[in-house]
């Protein structure tokens, strides 16, 4: 059965907790946890100290606090190893109809914020855009190539988390070579939790089948999947990444968004991509022209709602919620 872990302010101290309630959905909610007896400072010690224990050790007496309060339950050493057009509806409005290859690429760690915190467009920056996904958190290091399946992804998988993965479409596509790296890589580009899904190893295989997510911008739904959807999955994921790098306990794979995000591939945008290549400020120009004559990006004053859910069981594993603010 999953436990649900939470990282949280208390006072000027950062401590972790066991939700003993539902999980939140809103900064105004409030959660009650169970201090946990935890000398970790990052989401890797966290796990390295729980690992094998039945029943984690008490800090405390119960505390009911603001869902504010709480932090992202991945912290910022953590590498975010993200997944691109991992999705068939997204893959599709992005022009890429077949996909034939895993794409990844890297998220800095400093983007990662709070479930409730603000999400900041960055001055210059007008094609912003969300993406809701699914993040996977390793249980252990992984120093060289390894064969993982649905029968060994547990021993690989520590947990899940909600993440969005926000991204600036006119510095991914506007700057030299296409900077997807620095389009999705501002501070406040990540918000995740509220929740660690801490997952014993033998249902990691049945829970990353069965997750749903949702997102709505001011209210209105945007996107919706369930992660049997994925086109490439978590365990062969990994059997991949494990043969290109070096990964540790702690880490994040996002694992892509479905469709439903603003920005909408069309023959004119990637005709735009193609004779512009080279020219990155016709590039930009003109494909802010084409991207804003079809679609309304992120504004000042918008608001996202988030929502994980696990359909086994129905539990919703959190909520997020962020409001859209200038530089």
């Amino acid at each position: 059965m999953s436990i649900q872990i939470v990282r949280f302010r208390d006072g000027t101290n950062t401590r972790w907790g066991r939700l003993v309630g539902q999980a939140p959905l809103d900064a105004s909610d409030v959660v009650e946890l169970q201090p946990l007896e935890v000398e970790a400072q990052t989401t890797r010690e966290f796990l390295v100290a729980v690992e094998g224990q039945a029943t984690l050790r008490s800090g405390g007496p119960a505390l009911r606090v603001s869902a504010a309060q709480l932090l992202s339950p991945v912290t910022a050493d953590a590498q975010l190893i993200c997944q691109g057009l991992n999705y068939r509806d997204h893959a599709a409005e992005a022009g890429h109809h077949v996909r034939k290859q895993n794409l990844f690429f890297t998220k800095a760690s400093s983007s990662l914020s709070g479930p409730y915190d603000d999400i900041r467009r960055p001055q210059g920056v007008e094609l912003l855009d969300y993406e809701i996904e699914i993040g996977i958190v390793l249980r252990r290091n992984i120093r060289a190539p390894a064969t993982v399946t649905d029968g060994t992804v547990g021993d690989f998988v520590a947990g899940i988390v909600l993440c969005n993965d926000v991204s600036a479409r006119d510095t991914m596509f506007g700057a030299s070579f296409f900077q997807w790296f620095q389009g999705k890589s501002y501070r406040t580009f990540c918000p995740a939790g509220p929740v660690l899904c801490l997952l014993q190893p033998s249902e990691v295989a049945a829970a990353l089948a069965n997750i749903q997510i949702q997102l709505w911008l001011n209210g209105a739904p945007r996107q919706q999947a369930i992660s049997s959807q994925l086109i490439y999955k978590p365990a062969e994921t990994l059997t991949l990444l494990s043969s290109l790098m070096d990964l540790n306990g702690g880490d994040m794979v996002l694992t892509g968004t479905p469709g439903g995000v603003i920005a909408q591939g069309s023959p004119k945008l990637m005709e735009i991509l193609r004779t512009h290549l080279l020219a990155d400020e016709e590039r930009r120009v003109a494909m802010r022209t084409e991207l804003r004559s079809n679609a309304r990006f992120l504004q000042p004053g918008d608001v996202l709602r988030l929502e994980m859910r696990d359909l086994r069981s129905g539990t919703v594993l959190g909520g997020q919620q962020s409001r859209i603010t200038g530089s």
